[in-house]
């Protein structure tokens, strides 16, 4: 009898610290959602405010939401692989059809490894880019929902394009600081709210290979927009990543671009880095090294290659170790998103 009376004892015991675990689970989740959600609004409330108190952030619309481009902000990674260039020639005899499916599939990939926005270049003398345009940029509106950046200047294809996605807030890739590039791309910026990356090259310095020459070629386009209405929030400037093997001293020149143009022109930045490693084996090694030097340096934003081995993983490690992801959140989502996929 003592002993079924201890058994059972025992057993209730068992039972009640069963039910506090769970309690004590559930009650930690509650928690971690609760903090979560209050990390969530001090990003929206304060932390895309950070950027504003030294300089303007960029703004991007889409269906899935808001992407701000500035300082002391995550990094936006751009998915470059959206192109005809250096691609499967399936893509190009698809394009010929009119056929978007495969560019599709490209932009849904990367969006799945961290990519936050895609880059749409298809022009070639073969494609109707005022027809595919439009058709590939309001195909990703509804089917992907992320932002856009528009890799055109032919005027009449933006134009159809950026009809074709709005309300949503794209980006212009690029409109350089030459008189005839200007004329022709910041009515269509204007006319329809769009934002631009600015690429320092203009009628003087042509491309520039020196600070001070970038930085001029910078200001021109600023003023040029500022003359128009068009606010420099509305501007990522473009630092220039030119190949190493070619110019060794080209990294050091980017990097003290960068830093002029966030401390002095108060601008958001952007590298396109697939030239970096260029001519030279492991390319994307070197592509990502110069990516994760040029953070520290003042660069917001970066058009990538979403296949670059441990690309996102560096970058949010990076954001975190400078502050930029608050809390860490970006890079702790990453982290359990790569546990469930290996479980």
């Amino acid at each position: 009898m003592v002993d079924e009376t201890a058994r059972e004892s025992g057993q209730f015991w068992v039972n009640q610290n069963n039910k506090l675990n769970k309690c004590i689970s559930s009650l930690i989740e509650k928690l971690v959602f609760i903090l979560s959600f209050w990390i969530e609004i001090y990003i929206i409330t304060v932390g895309n405010r950070r950027g504003e108190n030294n300089q303007l952030t960029t703004r991007l619309t889409s269906t899935n939401g808001e992407v701000w481009i500035g300082e002391n902000l995550p990094t936006v990674l751009i998915n470059d692989q959206l192109r005809i260039m250096d691609q499967d020639p399936v893509i190009f005899e698809q394009l010929q059809k009119k056929d978007v499916s495969r560019l599709l599939e490209i932009a849904r990939e990367g969006l799945a490894t961290g990519m936050d926005m895609v880059d749409i270049l298809i022009f070639h003398q073969e494609l109707d880019e005022v027809d595919l345009l439009p058709r590939i940029a309001s195909m990703i509106k509804k089917e992907i929902g992320c932002p856009i950046a528009l890799d055109s200047r032919n005027v009449e294809a933006l134009s159809a394009a950026l009809e074709a996605i709005s309300p949503d807030k794209a980006l212009i890739n690029s409109v350089s600081a030459e008189k005839h590039v200007l004329e022709e791309i910041l009515p269509v910026a204007k006319k329809y709210g769009a934002a631009m990356v600015g690429m320092p090259i203009g009628d003087r310095y042509g491309l520039p290979k020196v600070v001070e020459e970038r930085v001029y070629e910078a200001q021109v386009i600023i003023t040029a927009c500022e003359e128009m209405g068009i606010s420099r929030e509305d501007l990522v400037m473009d630092g220039v990543c030119l190949a190493s093997s070619a110019e060794p001293d080209t990294f050091e020149i980017t990097l003290q671009t960068l830093k002029r143009f966030q401390e002095d022109l108060k601008v958001s930045t952007i590298l396109g880095i697939g030239n970096a490693g260029f001519g030279m084996p492991d390319q994307t090694v070197l592509d990502l090294a110069y990516l994760i030097g040029a953070i520290p340096w003042g660069l917001h934003s970066a058009i990538v290659n979403p296949s670059t081995a441990g690309l996102v993983k560096t970058v949010r490690a990076m954001d975190f170790l400078m502050n930029h992801d608050i809390g860490g959140k970006r890079y702790i989502n990453l982290w359990r998103s790569s546990r469930k996929k290996s479980h």
